[in-house]
């Protein structure tokens, strides 16, 4: 939304929260931040509200390196460099343009989702609701919290995440995201290795 205001002065800006007064998304906080952290090899399904099809997403990862397939895009982090790339065509950083229909961007499965959290949080509305389930066969961590909707109304957007701090499911007004399987540690580990040498 834009602020119409004085042609002269200062603009406004909206300032990102940066703590949670909230105690029972803070857990899934804490969850999701230890994603930074996690050796992990999973897939996920993204479904936008505006799209009729499904997105598949795979996310291959330990601490020095990453491999995260979105569609036909694909991200690669090692030693702090990020490319893009589809069908051979590359950037040499994380060009997060190229899934922009998706409302989501390649750090999806646990930093990005983090900070979204924290801003639903501090926009709610109404209670919010902590819950446990399984997803991909794993226990997770949830919140659900009631934020404010169009036409005045209220909507609800719904968190969860592994002990291990990977998103297992988001749900919300623009895009679902659902974890689909999970593999950890050592599995992780040598999927990197095959990915990343093109196995």
């Amino acid at each position: 939304m834009l602020l119409a205001g004085c042609a002269v002065g200062e603009r406004p800006t909206l300032e990102q929260p940066t703590e949670f007064d909230d105690g029972a998304a803070e857990p899934v906080a804490e969850l999701l931040d230890r994603a930074g952290t996690a050796r992990f090899d999973a897939t996920y399904r993204i479904t936008p509200t505006s799209a009729v099809e499904s997105t598949d997403a795979r996310v291959t990862r330990t601490p020095d390196r990453a491999r995260i397939e979105i569609g036909d895009v694909v991200f690669e982090t090692e030693g702090g460099t990020t490319t893009t790339c589809t069908d051979g065509n590359c950037d040499e950083f994380a060009n997060d343009a190229r899934i922009s229909d998706l409302g989501i961007t390649h750090n999806f499965w646990g930093p990005a989702f983090r900070q979204r959290l924290l801003t639903d949080s501090s926009r709610r509305v109404g209670p919010t609701t902590g819950s446990f389930t399984q997803i991909a066969g794993r226990p997770a961590t949830c919140v659900t919290i009631q934020v404010p909707s169009s036409l005045d109304a209220v909507g609800s957007v719904v968190y969860c995440a592994l002990d291990d701090g990977v998103l297992a499911r988001y749900q919300g007004a623009d895009v679902s995201i659902e974890l689909t399987s999970i593999t950890t540690d050592d599995a992780a580990n040598d999927a990197t290795d095959q990915t990343t040498n093109g196995g």
